[in-house]
């Protein structure tokens, strides 16, 4: 038996599981928010601006998929060590950018790295805490939605110093780095004695079957919420004849983080909320094409913003079922479907609107996450 250890020595390592995670939202929203000015110092057009987001999108997807099964091979705090080191790097590089091409190389790098943090971090603290990981994969997700709520503001505030943008991004080196000595003296090993029936999943067989629902459900949801995301400005403007899709947008993203927080206190629920959460989703969606005025697109944005950000820890608290003990290979073709959906779908979404209009193309994305829940319905009736 594990001898109880103060509390402090026990969560050490779930901090810095959580702020790693936290610092991802608060680079994506950081930035999202920092590329305007950006584009203004560098004399970029939208579409050039947009080429930079992607250049973002693409390292993200492709990481995982070359290097997703490394962790569970060299060793966890190797990657998180060496990557958030990375993350330092990449704001050096974009705080010395003279161009758009330097400044995409350190968005390239950045990028790269977030995406092994994010999936590295999160099989970490499943494999640091056997026992109450799936409550901490609601408070890990929670930590994602937190940062990129909170980035905006600091870029806001960033613009009025002698820095401007680039100050955003001095604060986040400082943090990478701080991050970076916190990891590499940290002690790796579980802080939770591992159950019986931990050991037995732990056999190095990972159940496809189980994994293959589980990507699928993220493509179909990170589609979604991207597709929905990047046209629902454009939404509120044309249909709603509002100038507040921005405040729509925040109201979406600032939802996610009681819901998962919640997820994380209501883990034992698990195998009705994984199925609950995209049915919510569905219904709110499918009802926000039906209104007209803007207060009530805010609350229903608010409410759909609540189910979609119980989705993601949900997924993740069925990882070490199906892992067979890598759960670094497994979260990572998790982290490749988000990427491979949040392209494809979004990129329909153009398609989808030239034919069919807002109305049409929202309840086409609704239909996809009714497909999600007959899929999620499936998950829990699984057994290795």
């Amino acid at each position: 038996m594990m001898e109880k250890t103060a509390y402090w020595k026990k969560n050490d390592l779930s901090l810095l599981f959580l702020l790693s995670i936290f610092m991802n939202g608060f680079e994506t929203g950081g930035y999202q928010a920092a590329l305007l000015y950006v584009g203004q110092e560098f004399d970029l057009s939208i579409g050039q601006q947009g080429l930079l987001a992607a250049v973002q999108l693409f390292a993200t997807m492709i990481a995982p998929l070359l290097l997703g099964p490394l962790a569970d091979k060299i060793g966890k705090k190797i990657m998180l060590v060496f990557f958030t080191a990375a993350r330092t790097l990449s704001a050096a590089i974009i705080l010395l950018a003279t161009n758009s091409l330097i400044f995409a190389l350190g968005i390239f790098v950045l990028g790269f790295a977030c995406s092994i943090v994010q999936y590295v971090a999160i099989a970490g603290m499943q494999d640091a805490y056997p026992q109450t990981r799936n409550a901490r994969m609601g408070y890990i997700t929670a930590m994602f939605a937190l940062g990129a709520v909170i980035a905006p503001l600091v870029v806001g505030a960033s613009l009025d110093t002698p820095w401007g943008w680039r100050g955003f991004f001095v604060l986040s080196a400082l943090i990478f780095l701080l991050l970076t000595i916190g990891l590499a003296k940290a002690d790796f090993s579980p802080r939770e004695e591992t159950t019986p029936e931990e050991l037995a999943q732990n056999d190095g067989r990972m159940y496809f079957k189980g994994v293959a629902l589980l990507c699928a459900i993220m493509f179909i949801y990170v589609g979604v919420e991207n597709g929905f995301c990047f046209f629902l400005n454009s939404f509120m403007a044309d249909t709603i004849h509002s100038g507040r899709g921005y405040l729509a947008l925040s109201l979406f993203w600032l939802a996610m983080i009681p819901s998962r927080f919640l997820c994380g206190c209501f883990a034992q629920y698990r195998s009705r909320l994984i199925y609950i959460a995209p049915l919510g989703a569905a219904i709110m969606l499918a009802l926000l094409t039906c209104l007209t005025q803007e207060i009530l697109v805010f609350a229903a944005v608010f409410v759909f913003g609540f189910f979609c950000g119980a989705v993601y820890p949900n997924v993740l608290t069925y990882v070490a079922d199906f892992a067979g003990g890598r759960t670094a290979t497994v979260t990572a073709a998790i982290t490749v479907a988000t990427g491979i959906g949040a392209t494809v779908i979004s990129a329909s979404f153009g398609f989808l609107h030239e034919h069919f209009g807002f109305t049409g193309a929202f309840l086409i994305l609704a239909a996809l996450l009714a497909l999600d829940i007959l899929i999620a319905v499936m998950v829990p009736r699984l057994k290795k």
